[in-house]
């Protein structure tokens, strides 16, 4: 196991499931409990933990001032002056709790889309310094965000703390390109599955309650450490609980530049992998579900614009390049019907190819149901996706080319429908697999 230190010079640690805190949580006799925990979990994040801070910092003398608040900071051993760093943004007055999560070597080697290695244990130590502190509600914010808004983490809290919800997920806007794999797969996927139309499951900021967070701590297993397991785990065991959930209007994310960004095929083994993997865990449940009912949103925010344009000829070129190489592949998991329409996608023109909602969302239903049998080793059989993928976005981005952004998220929903539409194909494949292999 890696070493876990803490740049603290606090005394002792005290263990707190499988972190240790670098400063004691104890509130004393008669202190109150605070109203407010903003966690951040942190490995050599010097490049945006300073704005992380200032943003925290704001927000606290801002729209949250009043409020009992303490800041933790989950740290994984960073040598770049990340801990420094944050305590010098937060200021003199801030109350600033470190602790120390494990990060693992494999950890370490694996080149994660979201960037903190060892994300499952970072949050797992929040929750529980939360719990300690009987803290009311638990703001978490990702570390590796450039433009966090200080005004963003009160829209996070306040359904909390004001209007008693359980889980804040936040609704970003962002331009027809980005976000394509959760408005292709997760949320389309999440919304036929669950019945709960939240438009990004796989949340790094969010927020939740005190019961919620118990709730969390309280179960026996988390995810493992891979991808982005713990950010679908949290919103999907909100859901299934029946937890109040709504969203929080956040405007238009960004992350830092990095150089280690893993490649398309690799982000969605790691972002659909865990998808397809909760499937079979909750399998009893989705299945009992028809229709979906849309959340709450609080607040609202502009769009940044429709932001640089994609050559749309390249994904299209992708994709045919995927078809020639890989269609054996994906006969394997892929009904011949669907073989068919592909090829028929492969010969139109260009600016023509358009892939019919139904036929994507049969396509993510087959490699689910893929996944489940194991057709081919699952990484292999994720990575074969990713030219499919990219012939949705091509399709896609042809079609909301010129749209406003409320029009984006209008084709997002039809695309939702589909995907319902589409449930009693994956139910029946999925309670029957000797179809699947006929």
């Amino acid at each position: 196991m890696a070493s876990t230190g803490s740049n603290s010079s606090a005394p002792a640690a005290e263990s707190v499931g499988d972190a240790h805190l670098a400063l004691p949580v104890e509130r004393g006799p008669g202190a109150a409990a605070p109203e407010l925990v903003i966690g951040i979990g942190a490995y050599n994040n010097a490049a945006t933990i300073g704005a992380i801070g200032g943003a925290v910092r704001e927000s606290l003398r801002g729209s949250l001032a009043g409020l009992s608040s303490r800041v933790v900071l989950a740290e994984g051993g960073s040598n770049d002056g990340t801990p420094d760093l944050m305590r010098e943004a937060l200021g003199p007055d801030a109350r600033l709790t470190q602790v120390s999560y494990p990060v693992h070597p494999m950890d370490l080697l694996q080149e994660v889309y979201h960037g903190l290695p060892g994300r499952a244990h970072a949050r797992a130590a929040i929750f529980r310094t939360a719990h300690e502190l009987g803290a009311a509600a638990c703001v978490i914010l990702d570390a590796t965000a450039s433009n966090l808004a200080p005004e963003w983490i009160a829209r996070l809290a306040q359904p909390v703390l004001e209007n008693s919800f359980d889980l804040v997920v936040p609704y970003y806007l962002r331009p027809p390109h980005e976000g394509a794999l959760t408005r292709s797969i997760l949320y389309p996927l999440f919304r036929s599955l669950y019945g709960v139309r939240i438009r990004q499951p796989l949340a790094a900021d969010f927020a939740c309650s005190s019961r919620l967070v118990d709730s969390f701590l309280a179960l026996d297993h988390w995810p493992d450490e891979a991808g982005g397991a713990v950010d679908l785990w949290t919103t999907t065991t909100a859901v299934a609980g029946g937890y109040r959930v709504c969203e929080a209007a956040l405007g238009t994310r960004r992350h830092e530049a990095r150089d280690n960004t893993p490649d398309l095929s690799t982000v969605i083994v790691q972002v659909v992998g865990p998808a397809f993997g909760d499937l079979q865990q909750r399998a009893e449940l989705w299945q009992r579900v028809r229709g979906s009912a849309s959340v709450p949103v609080f607040g609202e925010a502009p769009s940044d614009g429709p932001g640089e344009p994609i050559d749309v000829a390249r994904l299209v070129e992708s994709f045919r390049l995927g078809y020639r190489e890989l269609r054996d592949v994906w006969a394997a998991v892929l009904p011949p019907s669907a073989i068919i329409a592909l090829k028929r996608l492969v010969a139109s023109p260009d600016s023509s190819m358009q892939m019919d909602d139904e036929l994507w969302a049969r396509i993510v239903f087959d490699f689910a149901v893929g996944y489940r049998l194991r057709v081919l080793r699952s990484d292999h059989l994720l990575q074969s996706l990713a030219p499919l993928y990219l012939g949705w976005v091509a399709s896609f981005l042809q079609q909301v080319r010129d749209a406003t952004p409320q029009a984006v998220d209008e084709r997002v929903d039809r695309l939702g429908a589909a995907f319902e539409r589409q449930k009693p194909y994956l139910i029946s494949r999925w309670r029957w697999p000797e179809r699947f292999s006929s």
